[in-house]
């Protein structure tokens, strides 16, 4: 069974309430000022703060090492800001990163007007252009969950966005002429490897707290006792190696890569953002210390101690990044597994429900004598049999749409449509369901525009959705859609029903395949796949779902259709 609505976000449904983010993706409060999701002040205020990031992390990173004689910086933190920035908004972030980078450049480093412009205007395309080649290999926002997406985030983000940077940035110093093939090539390699440093250092992380990665198999998970413990013990013996005096014989070198072990017991037992949190706490820590001239790095027969700062970050980040990827890949594959077993057994039981129904019909029709089969009783079996066939029709088609989706072959072809007409439409269909209920329906929609979208697919969630509001929804109730459209193709869809609601545990049963409240007053025939199917179907457009329930106070589910991939 599940209860689905959605309420506008302004909607407030009486405490105590219960929020549950499909992909743990309730951002914090900077998600919303590094995300273009539609109109004017949204991408002018994400444009700002990427480039306020970039140029104070920036300034940070190059006022250290430049303290230490050490230019270009051994790791380029700002580079991350950009990638993210170009995971989550694409060209809509070239001015931000431009300016960022622009303010660095010509403002703090000193370089001529024209070298500075070029130098910004790669940093600013290279990420746009490595992450729109890696989104074609991975799925979206499922960055770090398969082996594919880690393998496409060190080639495109890690690899080539560094290699774009790196060529403009040296041929930009070379503008005036003076090419020597070696000194740019030592250029090229050196700024290479500080945009790639920066990259897998700290990109991660900050897309995971950005909310630009869901991690389903993380929502809900509780922080422990001992996961506290472990990772404030990590993060202090990170600090304390790095910041202890020069490590007096080699073997002490060779401490920091035991990290490994603990970073890899956190990424699988409590989450790979609090993982690869320590992961760039680590990163940062070591290549700070080892250029200032403390930590095991600096043994007496090391020969390049910041090459082996650079090894280390590798390493930590890799590995965390490959196991965590792995897990994820092991998990699904079970997950699928035992979707297949739930689909064998709801089928057995519910689908023979309304078919025994329909043989019973049939059978009293057969066998009454032809004077006990009045017209009226004709038509009341009839009408009986029509109902049956149309809830196993119903449960077929949840069943063949699950699978269909499971199998990767429903595909979606997004445009530019209409979606208040969609809406009426929908709620035209349900007005007898409702009407028999005494339940008011209606829609409000806020903005113009239109929502970038599958039309059957927003059909098929709309339906489905005011399906389950209405039917949980007592007589005199009332079931809503709002819709904002934000322009650009973005927008907010939601329902919102007065109905029984559901409590924090029922909120996370219905989200599974199959799962169903546990409402015995309002027990009705259904696979428990409607919720689901939603929510795969939001997900291939690249949106975003939640609901928010209260017992005896309603349901609301609310869904964010991203911008239009052409719309800059």
């Amino acid at each position: 069974m599940s209860i689905i609505s959605m309420s506008a976000a302004g909607t407030d449904l009486p405490s105590p309430t219960q929020r549950f983010d499909v992909a743990q993706l309730a951002s914090p409060p900077a998600a919303h000022w590094l995300r273009a999701d539609g109109g004017f002040m949204p991408r002018l205020g994400g444009n700002l703060a990427a480039a306020a990031l970039y140029f104070l992390l920036g300034l940070a990173v190059g006022h250290y090492f430049a303290a230490y004689g050490l230019f270009p910086a051994p790791i380029w933190l700002p580079s991350s800001v950009a990638v993210v920035a170009a995971i989550l908004g694409g060209w809509r972030f070239l001015p931000g990163l431009f300016l960022g980078s622009f303010l660095i450049n010509y403002g703090y480093f000193g370089s001529s007007l024209p070298v500075a412009a070029l130098i910004s205007l790669t940093n600013a395309a290279g990420p746009i252009l490595a992450t729109q080649a890696m989104r074609r290999w991975c799925p979206q926002d499922r960055l770090f969950s398969t082996f594919t997406g880690v393998v496409a985030f060190i080639l495109c983000a890690v690899l080539l966005h560094p290699a774009i940077t790196a060529t403009g940035g040296t041929l930009a110093l070379n503008i005036h002429g003076g090419w020597d093939i070696t000194a740019m090539t030592r250029t090229w390699v050196s700024w290479w490897l500080c945009d790639s440093g920066g990259t897998l250092a700290f990109a991660p992380c900050l897309l995971m707290w950005l909310g630009g990665e869901k991690s389903p198999d993380e929502a809900g998970r509780p922080l422990t006792r001992q996961s506290r413990l472990v990772w404030i013990a990590v993060a202090v013996i990170v600090i304390g190696l790095f910041v202890a005096p020069p490590a007096p014989i080699a073997l002490f070198a060779t401490l920091p890569f035991l990290l490994v072990v603990p970073l890899s017991w956190i990424a699988l037992n409590t989450s790979l953002r609090a993982a690869y949190t320590l992961v760039s706490l680590a990163s940062v820590i070591a290549m700070a210390a080892t250029a200032a001239g403390q930590g095991p790095f600096h043994a007496p027969t090391m020969i390049n101690p910041l090459q082996m700062a650079g090894e280390l970050i590798v390493l930590l980040t890799m590995t965390v990044l490959t196991i965590v990827a792995l897990f994820r890949e092991r998990r699904a594959a079970e997950a699928i597994s035992r979707s297949k077993s739930m689909l064998l057994a709801t089928a057995s039981h519910d689908l023979r429900t309304p078919l025994n129904a329909i043989l019973g019909f049939a059978d009293l029709m057969r066998l009454s004598s032809r004077q006990a089969l009045t017209p009226e009783l004709v038509r009341e079996y009839a009408n009986d049999i029509h109902a049956s066939g149309a809830l196993l029709l119903g449960l077929i088609d949840e069943i063949l749409d699950h699978a269909k989706i499971e199998a990767g072959k429903r595909e979606i072809e997004p445009r530019l449509l209409d979606a208040s007409a969609i809406a009426g439409a929908c709620l035209d269909l349900l007005n007898g369901r409702a009407a028999a209920k005494n339940v008011s329906l209606s829609v409000k929609t806020l903005g113009a525009g239109a929502l970038h979208a599958d039309e059957l697919a927003l059909r098929q969630i709309l339906l489905n959705l005011l399906s389950n509001a209405v039917k949980f929804t007592e007589a005199g109730g009332a079931v809503e859609i709002r819709l904002s459209l934000l322009g650009d193709g973005a927008g907010i869809v939601e329902v919102t029903d007065s109905g029984i609601g559901m409590s924090e545990a029922e909120l996370e049963q219905v989200l599974q395949p199959f799962g169903q409240a546990g409402s015995n007053r309002h027990r009705e025939s259904g696979t428990g796949l409607g919720l689901n199917i939603v929510v795969r179907l939001v997900e291939l457009h690249g949106g975003r779902f939640s609901i928010t329930s209260a017992p005896a106070k309603g349901t609301t589910v609310r869904i964010s259709f991203p911008v239009a991939p052409d719309a800059f």
